[in-house]
């Protein structure tokens, strides 16, 4: 029986020196592979959070124009809901809403001319 044992233990010896000889240089590889997935990862992440960043700031400025244009021009209405005056078939509120929306793609669309020239 101690033959055995010592035999056997001589082969497992072998053997698991045998798979460390040929596990250890691949558990670099895997911890190199990792790493690699890792700053994949992170290089995504920021381009998306430059993205948002970039989005946020259009909108930022296109809604902050348009909230300015049109407190402007509401500012200079007298009676927003007056009787429709035929002499002037638009109304105030009317009017007032269309010069916000115009003011409002206007701000958009130079806040991402901008965004576009400054990130590209």
């Amino acid at each position: 029986m101690s033959n055995f044992l010592e035999l056997a233990e001589d082969t497992f010896v072998e053997q698991i020196n045998t798979n460390l000889a040929y596990l250890t240089p691949g558990q670099n590889l895997f911890d190199q592979m990792i790493a690699t997935i890792r700053g994949i990862v992170e290089v995504e992440q920021a381009k998306r959070d430059r993205s948002l960043e970039k989005t946020i700031q259009i909108l930022g400025i296109a809604f902050g124009g348009g909230a300015i244009v049109s407190g402007v021009v509401t500012g200079h209405i007298d009676k927003p809901f007056a009787q429709i005056n035929f002499k002037y078939p638009v109304h105030p509120l009317v009017s007032s809403l269309l010069w916000s929306f115009l003011a409002t793609a206007f701000f958009w669309l130079l806040a991402w001319l901008f965004t576009k020239r400054k990130w590209s």
